[in-house]
């Protein structure tokens, strides 16, 4: 029987605006089951929308770099740990929240871990990160942009879909990517875990998962405002 699914409670709606996420659980009797409660969560929070998968729901797996989409982070790192990054950055506006769950997992398996956002670019790349343009590839509709905004509410990034347009820009992504930052938050996936990101605020990677190739992640991609 699928679980009686509810938007988040307000301690959680609290968590998500203030901290940038927030983790909750749902426990179902099978995947399609546990799909559906993340499913029903995201259309709580906002519109799911459709990724390269064309499915609102994605399930993914850590692939072997020569299995990957030519512009994903699986290309670049493989099942090693990701760089840092918001998702659907290919998009004008890119989804406001990320809803992901693990039904099942083993005992350790990759973790997810969490960076406020604003902390990626030091003070001294502030100004290259204002101007400095990129190619944000998306096949016939791609387009141009800078890391950040004036005045913008959420921070462009990830080197999977964006490629420097100056040498500038090109060496801006290289210094960017060879920061060392420890993670805001770990998330240690467990059974059942669904763990909510403001794609806005937090940017994220998953950790080296050499040993984790059997994990399955549910994911939604959500427009919206609403938490």
């Amino acid at each position: 029987m699928a679980p009686t699914n509810q938007p988040l409670n307000p301690n959680e709606s609290r968590m998500l605006k203030e901290c940038g996420w927030v983790a909750t659980q749902y426990n179902a009797d099978d995947a399609d089951a546990f799909e559906r409660a993340v499913l029903s969560l995201a259309h709580c929070l906002g519109t799911p929308i459709t990724t390269r998968t064309r499915q609102l729901v994605d399930r993914l797996t850590p692939k072997l770099a020569d299995n990957a989409h030519p512009h994903s982070l699986s290309r670049m790192s493989g099942t090693g740990q990701q760089p840092w990054h918001m998702d659907m950055a290919h998009r004008v506006e890119p989804a406001r929240y990320l809803v992901m769950g693990m039904h099942e997992c083993p005992a350790r398996t990759a973790d997810t871990e969490l960076l406020v956002s604003s902390t990626l670019v030091p003070g001294d790349l502030h100004e290259a990160a204002l101007t400095e343009p990129f190619l944000i590839r998306t096949g016939a509709q791609s387009f141009y942009a800078t890391i950040k905004a004036k005045g913008g509410a959420f921070l462009r990034f990830d080197p999977g879909c964006m490629q420097g347009s100056t040498p500038r820009a090109s060496a801006l992504m290289e210094k960017l990517l060879n920061r060392t930052l420890a993670p805001t938050h770990v998330h240690q996936w467990t059974p059942g875990a669904v763990l909510v990101i403001d794609n806005w605020k937090m940017l994220h990677r998953r950790s080296d998962a050499t040993t984790s190739t059997k994990r399955i992640l549910y994911r939604v991609s959500v427009m919206g405002t609403t938490a």
